[in-house]
């Protein structure tokens, strides 16, 4: 039984190790695509287009977008707002949660707006510029998936490393479990036994009573 769990547990872990391996792969996929149309934001090359019009100035671009998240507000959908580094900006509203900014190539990307517009406008070039990063992340991941599922892989249908133990512990457990069965009829037997003697002993006794019941009762009469 440990045994079959054991690989039951492996063949999950390979599974699990397969779904990572694939969902890394797409995501290596689309940051490598995203790479290649992304465009400068740093300094001056700073341009963001909102609701078609383009700025080239921060805070006033902060401003804007906190503006419409905030109309947007608990209506609980994705709202393209403009272009940013050559991905499509949405704020994205939560009916229960607050708004968020999200940015969309061929992968999509999330941003948490901040108290401030400046904030706001810092925490979306950051995002765009630390692709580079995410990217090394995620293959990392992957390489990583890759491994444990080849790992778990050659380990299926390889012998339980403590099966012995296992059954000897198995075997004893067994034994005090017949012997525990064995002493609960023994009990039952001698209970059995007193309680037939007691039954026995109350009828002589009220056998033995009978006469003089009734010669009392004579006497009365």
């Amino acid at each position: 039984m440990a045994r079959r769990r054991k690989r039951i547990s492996r063949c999950y872990g390979i599974r699990r190790a397969h779904d990572e391996d694939e969902t890394f792969t797409r995501r290596v996929g689309d940051i490598r695509d995203d790479l290649t149309r992304r465009l400068p934001t740093a300094g001056d090359a700073f341009q963001i287009t909102i609701e078609g019009q383009a700025l080239d100035n921060r805070g006033i671009a902060g401003e804007l977008l906190l503006r419409r998240a905030e109309k947007l507000k608990g209506r609980g959908d994705d709202y393209r707002v403009g272009e940013f580094a050559g991905f499509d900006l949405y704020i994205r509203t939560g009916v229960f949660e607050g708004a968020e900014l999200l940015i969309r190539g061929k992968g999509a990307y999330s941003i948490k707006f901040t108290d401030t517009a400046l904030g706001t406008i810092r925490s979306l070039e950051h995002t765009v510029q630390t692709l580079d990063q995410r990217l090394t992340d995620c293959e990392k991941h992957l390489a990583d998936a890759k491994k444990q599922g080849t790992e778990l892989a050659t380990k299926v249908g390889q012998p339980f490393e403590h099966e012995e133990r296992l059954a000897e512990l198995a075997r004893r457990q067994e034994g005090i479990i017949k012997k525990l069965d064995l002493t609960k009829n023994q009990a039952a037997s001698q209970m059995d036994t007193d309680v037939s003697e007691n039954q026995a002993i109350t009828e002589t006794q009220t056998i033995g009573d009978e006469p003089n019941v009734k010669r009392r009762a004579g006497i009365r009469v």
